[in-house]
C-alpha cells in the first residue's frame, strides 16, 4: 500500500515547490524591492570585514566593490545551481539548505529574484573565481590562481532595480556602517550629525552613542551587520542617540522586531551608557556656546529623573550662575549650598534675557535659567526662585526718558485697544455663570502667575470672539464664553482638574507662560496615569 501510494506522488514535484516557495520567502518577501539588493550585497561585505566599499548605480544596474575576504568558492558554486532551473530539484534544494545555513542571505536574493544579468567575481586566497549568468542561460564559472588581494565586484542588472531607491535607500542604511561607504563616489556613512560628538558603546553592547544638540526622545538604531534594519524610541529617558550592533554571525532572516526584541534587555545599560556620554559631553562647558550649555544643563537634570550615577551627575558644572565678580558655571550641589544658606529654600535667579546689570545681585550666586531648567529643578528638588531687587536708578536721565517713553505707549496701547473693541463686553458676575464655568474660572486664578508676562486677572464674558488682553499692565484675561476653545476648556477642567495646564496654554496662546504650579498638577497627572 505504502509502495502505490508514494509511486502515486511526484516527489521531485513536491521539491520545486519547496525550492521557489523558499527562496520567495527568502527574497521577495524580506525585500521592498530589487532596489534594495545593493544595500544587502553592502551588509555581506561590511559582515565579511571590508574597510571599504564602493556601489555605482546605473538605470537597472547596480555594481558594488569591496575589499572583504571574498565570496568562498563553493558558495559561488550553490548558487549557481540555484540559478540554472535545468538541475535537478535535488541538487537545487541542496544548494538552497546550504547557503541559508551559512547565512548567505544576499546569494539566496540574487538567485530569487531572477536577475537579467549577474557577475560575481571573488579574489580570495589566491585564487579568483569568477561566477556569470545571464537570463535564458546556463550560468558558468571560471578560476584564475592569479595572486591577488581579498575582494569581491558583483555586478546585478534587473528590470526593477530603480536606481534613484537604491541610492535614497542606501544612503539611510549605511549612514552608521563601521566602512567607508561611498555611493556614485559619496559617501554615505555620515554618522551621527549635530551632537557634542560620538562615544563608543562598551560591553555587552557594541556600537557607538552621541547626545544630539536638539531633540526631545532617545532613540536607538538597530544595526544587522553595519546596516540599520529597525529602530526604537525610549521614553522616560534622557535624550540621546545611538547605534547599536545586534547582527549574528549567520542568519536569513531581517526582521526588525527581532532586532527590538533582541535589544530589549539591554535597554537599562543602554540609558546608563548613554548618561556616562552625557557627563562627558558635559564636564567642561567652557568650550560651548550658551545655547548648548542650557541644553546639557536641561539633559544632565532629566538624566537626575532617572538616579543613576547621581554622585558624579551633581558636580557637573553646567549652572551658569552670576555675582558681583562676574559670571561662571558652577554644579549642583554649589547650587545647594547657596540654597541652604537663605531662607525658605528660595534660590535667587534671573532669566536669559534679563540684564543682570540692572539688579542688585549681592554678595551670593544668581542662577541664570530659563522656564525649563527651573521646571526641573523645582520638580526633582523642591526649589523656589525670586527675582534680586532692581537696582534703584529711578532718578537718572534716562529712567525718566523710559518711564516718558512707556506712558506714551501705554496711552497708545489703551486708545488702540478702545479702536479695537469701542462695545467690549464687561466681565460677567459669577452668579451669571454656570456651575462648571464657576469651577473651571476658580481653576484658573487658584494658580500663581508665573513668567514674565502676567495677567492681573482672568474673566468670563459674553460673545463667541477670541481671548482678549487688556491694554493694562499687567493686562487683564477675558475669555468670551460661546468661544470653541474657552468651551472646550470649561469641559476638559471638569472632568479633570489637571486639564488647567492644557487650558492655560490654550486661552494664553502663545502670548504668556503658563503657571508653573499648572504645569506641575500636570506632570504629576503623567505619573499617575503611566504608574496606573
Amino acid at each position: 500500500m505504502g509502495s502505490e501510494v508514494s509511486s502515486l506522488i511526484d516527489v521531485s514535484g513536491l521539491l520545486t515547490i519547496d525550492v521557489a516557495s523558499e527562496l520567495r520567502k527568502l527574497s521577495v518577501a524580506q525585500l521592498q524591492g530589487p532596489w534594495q539588493l545593493p544595500s544587502e550585497l553592502v551588509r555581506r561585505a561590511l559582515r565579511d570585514g571590508a574597510t571599504q566599499v564602493e556601489v555605482d548605480l546605473a538605470r537597472h544596474r547596480a555594481e558594488i566593490r569591496d575589499n572583504g575576504c571574498g565570496v568562498p568558492e563553493t558558495h559561488l558554486e550553490w548558487t549557481g545551481v540555484l540559478l540554472d532551473r535545468r538541475r535537478t530539484n535535488e541538487e537545487r534544494h541542496g544548494a538552497l539548505t546550504a547557503l541559508e545555513a551559512t547565512g548567505e542571505l544576499v546569494l539566496l536574493m540574487l538567485a530569487g529574484l531572477e536577475p537579467r544579468t549577474l557577475q560575481i567575481r571573488s579574489a580570495r586566497g589566491g585564487r579568483v573565481v569568477c561566477l556569470a549568468y545571464q537570463q535564458g542561460r546556463t550560468p558558468w564559472m571560471t578560476i584564475d590562481a592569479t595572486p591577488e588581494s581579498d575582494s569581491t565586484v558583483v555586478v546585478v542588472q534587473h528590470n526593477q532595480l530603480d536606481r534613484r531607491r537604491a541610492a535614497e535607500w542606501l544612503s539611510g542604511a549605511a549612514r552608521f556602517a563601521p566602512a567607508s561607504v561611498l555611493v556614485d563616489g559619496e559617501p554615505v556613512n555620515v554618522g551621527f550629525i549635530g551632537t557634542f560628538g560620538a562615544q563608543p558603546l562598551h560591553d555587552p553592547l557594541r556600537g557607538r552613542i552621541a547626545i544630539p544638540r536638539d531633540g526631545e526622545t532617545a532613540h536607538a538604531w538597530l544595526l544587522e551587520h553595519g546596516l540599520v534594519t529597525g529602530h526604537v524610541a525610549i521614553p522616560d529617558a534622557p535624550c540621546f542617540e545611538a547605534a547599536v550592533e545586534l547582527g549574528e554571525t549567520a542568519t536569513t532572516e531581517l526582521s526588525a522586531a527581532r532586532l527590538r526584541e533582541a535589544m530589549q534587555p539591554h535597554v537599562d545599560t543602554l540609558v546608563r551608557q548613554a548618561v556616562g556620554s552625557l557627563m562627558h559631553a558635559a564636564r567642561d562647558v567652557t568650550g560651548h556656546s550658551e545655547t548648548d550649555r542650557r541644553r546639557l544643563a536641561r539633559l544632565v537634570l532629566q538624566a537626575m529623573r532617572r538616579r543613576v550615577m547621581m554622585p558624579s551627575m551633581v558636580r557637573l558644572p553646567v549652572f551658569r550662575v552670576v555675582d558681583s565678580t562676574g559670571e561662571r558655571n558652577v554644579d549642583l550641589m554649589t547650587l545647594r549650598e547657596t540654597l541652604l544658606r537663605g531662607p525658605d529654600r528660595v534660590l535667587s535667579a534671573l532669566y536669559p534675557d534679563q540684564r543682570p546689570d540692572r539688579y542688585a545681585l549681592g554678595n551670593g550666586p544668581v542662577l541664570i535659567a530659563d522656564e525649563a531648567q527651573r521646571s526641573l529643578l523645582t520638580e526633582l528638588f523642591g526649589i523656589r526662585f525670586s527675582q534680586p531687587e532692581l537696582r534703584d536708578g529711578s532718578h537718572g536721565l534716562l529712567a525718566m526718558w523710559r518711564r516718558t517713553v512707556y506712558g506714551v505707549w501705554r496711552g497708545g496701547a489703551r486708545a488702540f485697544d478702545l479702536l479695537r473693541h469701542p462695545l467690549r463686553r464687561p466681565p460677567l458676575p459669577e452668579q451669571q455663570l454656570s456651575s462648571e464655568e464657576r469651577h473651571f474660572l476658580h481653576a484658573l486664578r487658584s494658580h500663581a502667575f508665573g513668567g514674565h508676562r502676567v495677567v492681573s486677572e482672568v474673566h468670563l464674558c459674553e460673545g463667541n470672539g477670541p481671548p482678549r488682553r487688556t491694554a493694562d499692565s499687567p493686562p487683564q484675561l477675558l475669555l468670551p464664553r460661546e468661544n470653541a476653545t474657552v468651551r472646550a476648556c470649561v469641559q476638559a477642567v471638569a472632568l479633570d482638574p489637571a486639564w488647567i495646564y492644557p487650558a492655560w496654554l490654550a486661552v494664553l496662546d502663545g502670548r504668556a507662560l503658563p503657571p508653573k504650579s499648572a504645569r506641575q498638577r500636570w506632570m504629576t497627572r503623567d505619573v499617575e496615569v503611566g504608574s496606573s
